[in-house]
């Protein structure tokens, strides 16, 4: 990444921004067909998945992390999200540079989350992954002004957070079809999803650089 120099005057510039995150969200409106199909398949994989487990969350289930190597036109569908994510972030990051990295290509793995009622994820990161992210295939049934199955951005700053400076918890609705991605040292969450919205099924993903991971490009 490239870093910022601070100019010893500045007088049109008299506060800086530093350390900012970017997060990527998108809504694909042509998502409907892919994402039927990806629910049938997720959960007819959950029924075989000897992978599977509950690690890190509560009445969620997550399956074995080779989703991307699934032969179906919706993967590939996915795969092509994923790369319009990474490359978005990566050009907010590097700029120009960004055409260096992702032309050389990325890895990536992915998985299924099944979240049932009440399921949640603890707070955590990706500590292993250069960006992370998520889609939702089906968000279940949400009531007005109710933030159950949000994903909830974690400030990363622990001494902002300690001074009571931080502006706290980020939230962000689960819609079929969403997509969020962030670095993947960001800290993160999921609401407890209500006892009565059903199914809630997301697909998250990391993505690096130096992993021997399913090929994207």
């Amino acid at each position: 990444m490239t870093t910022d120099t601070i100019p010893a005057r500045s007088p049109a510039r008299t506060a800086l921004m530093m350390w900012r995150t970017p997060v990527y969200q998108a809504d694909f409106a042509d998502a409907d067909d892919h994402l039927s199909q990806l629910r049938e398949m997720i959960l007819e994989a959950e029924k075989t998945d000897t992978g599977a487990a509950n690690f890190g969350g509560i009445d969620a289930m997550k399956s074995s992390q080779t989703l991307l190597t699934w032969d179906h036109p919706a993967i590939e569908w996915l795969k092509a999200r994923i790369i319009n994510a990474v490359t978005a972030l990566t050009t907010d990051a590097l700029g120009a540079a960004a055409r260096e990295v992702v032309g050389h290509g990325v890895d990536a793995e992915a998985w299924a989350v099944v979240y049932r009622s009440g399921g949640s994820l603890r707070p955590h990161t990706h500590h292993d992954s250069a960006w992370s992210g998520v889609l939702y295939v089906s968000s279940g049934r949400c009531a007005d002004g109710d933030d159950s199955g949000y994903l909830q951005m974690l400030d990363p700053r622990p001494a902002a957070i300690g001074r009571q400076a931080s502006p706290g918890v980020v939230r962000i609705q689960p819609i079929a079809g969403r997509m969020v991605a962030f670095p993947g040292w960001m800290p993160h969450s999921v609401q407890a999803t209500a006892s009565d919205s059903g199914l809630r099924i997301a697909i998250a993903w990391n993505v690096a650089y130096d992993k021997n991971w399913t090929g994207m490009s």
